[in-house]
């Protein structure tokens, strides 16, 4: 028990080193997952359903009594597309709400005009929040676009950005069993693997799937030699027996025991490679999801209801949160 306390605290002061050097010269989102106790959520408004077309903007007090119910556990989001109608005001309402950091989801990386509302965004915002750019969200896996299509959309984006880009990180995200090949791992400034013990091993104790999705993390940032965010993970409060609020709850609090930012040193001896567990799926529960999917448990990953009432996992995350000063 000694020994291992001991190596705990050496992982703590030598991530504390690293850490420093590397903030100065990283650029703003890769900074703000080394800083102190980054929180990102993945968000969607409340009642939102993509399957639904909407001509007219989502209601702007809507989307601040979301991000105001978020805030208490929360600084930081990830979204996954970039719809007129939602995403400006998202952006905009995080901006003054004092969140801190934005993935900003491109979900087809074929859409010119989606990569020029998400340039226009950061470009307008760029000096309140951190950004970055992930393009597309498991669309290799079903087969909606290719591994060369999202080198296109990045030099597209990187030239509307122009030198700004340089702030703005790029990466794509899979489910974490896709990140064997080559040119997948290959594929932006960092890495935003989805990695789901509920869906791949559900018979895991709650503390056991933390461990085992850690792992599954750590070996991609050695393999990959560069920054590692865990976009997707989490526990279902419901759908299945096995599902409940508390479940969800001890994987959420068995997760913020570990630490949310740890360096990896690839095979090369490359150091600027890290991992972070700074996210969270999801913010509220998603029933269109369930029914769109057949599958009652897509609709319970929420740290929230859709009536923003929280379950006992978004406490553990309030708790988790440092101290003002």
């Amino acid at each position: 028990m000694r020994h291992r306390a001991l190596a705990a605290l050496l992982v703590t002061l030598l991530a504390a080193v690293w850490r420093h050097q590397a903030q100065a010269t990283q650029p703003d989102f890769l900074a703000y997952l080394q800083g102190e106790a980054p929180a990102l959520v993945a968000f969607n408004p409340t009642g939102f359903n993509p399957n639904i077309p909407r001509a007219e903007l989502w209601p702007a007090d809507a989307i601040a009594a979301d991000l105001a119910a978020l805030r208490p556990a929360f600084d930081g989001l990830v979204l996954y597309d970039t719809r007129p109608e939602v995403t400006p005001i998202v952006v905009e309402t995080a901006a003054t709400a004092g969140f801190k950091a934005v993935l900003l989801g491109v979900w087809d990386p074929l859409s010119d005009p989606e990569l020029a509302l998400a340039a226009s965004l950061i470009r307008r915002w760029q000096d309140r929040l951190a950004f970055a750019i992930v393009l597309g969200n498991e669309g290799i896996n079903d087969n909606r676009y290719r591994i060369e299509d999202l080198a296109i959309a990045r030099d597209r984006l990187r030239a509307q950005l122009g030198p700004q880009h340089q702030r703005v990180p790029v990466t794509t995200s899979e489910p974490a069993g896709d990140y064997g090949w080559p040119p997948l791992l290959a594929f932006g400034d960092f890495l935003t693997p989805n990695i789901h013990p509920a869906l791949d091993r559900a018979g895991l104790p709650p503390e056991t799937a933390v461990d085992w999705v850690r792992a599954r993390a750590r070996a991609i940032t050695a393999a990959a030699g560069r920054p590692v965010l865990i976009k997707e993970t989490g526990m279902p409060h419901g759908g299945a027996p096995k599902f409940t609020p508390e479940r969800q709850r001890l994987f959420w609090s068995a997760w913020l025991a570990r630490p949310r930012f740890e360096p990896v040193a690839p095979p090369a001896g490359d150091h600027t490679a890290f991992l972070s567990s700074a996210a969270a799926f999801e913010a509220f529960d998603t029933p269109w999801k369930a029914e769109w999917l057949h599958s009652p448990i897509e609709g319970s990953w929420g740290l929230m209801t859709i009536e923003r009432r929280p379950y006992p996992a978004f406490q553990t995350w309030a708790e988790a949160r440092p101290p003002a000063r």
